[in-house]
């Protein structure tokens, strides 16, 4: 049985006890993680300064300008400003549960149907 721990409007973090696992969902991204995983994504998401990340990237034509790098070689994760501050809030816990969280911000992405 999956618990939750944690859960804003675009994203959750459930822990599975028969697995030992964190899943982590926010968007369209989901990642499934150990206690030591979960612990270093949160640390390296909460060290991640969004103001100057998008005065540093402002010319890209990118529509998010905070990047932040995957484990895979070449593959980033990009957010903005309100998207970062909402995942730094899911991943220090501090998401409000359930019908709470109906009020926060909804993730500004484009569907794809490729």
């Amino acid at each position: 049985m999956m618990e939750l721990i944690s859960k804003t409007r675009n994203g959750m973090i459930t822990y599975c006890a028969h697995c030992k696992v964190y899943h982590l969902e926010f968007g369209n991204l989901f990642f499934r993680l150990s206690e030591a995983g979960l612990e270093c994504l949160r640390n390296y998401i909460v060290s991640i300064n969004g103001s100057y990340c998008e005065k540093v990237n402002r010319k890209m034509n990118a529509n998010r300008k905070i990047f932040l790098k995957l484990p895979a070689q070449n593959v980033y994760f990009c957010v903005c400003q309100a998207e970062l501050e909402e995942l730094k809030s899911l991943v220090l816990l501090q998401a409000p549960v359930g019908e709470e969280a109906d009020h926060l911000i909804s993730f500004m992405y484009d569907i794809s149907l490729n």
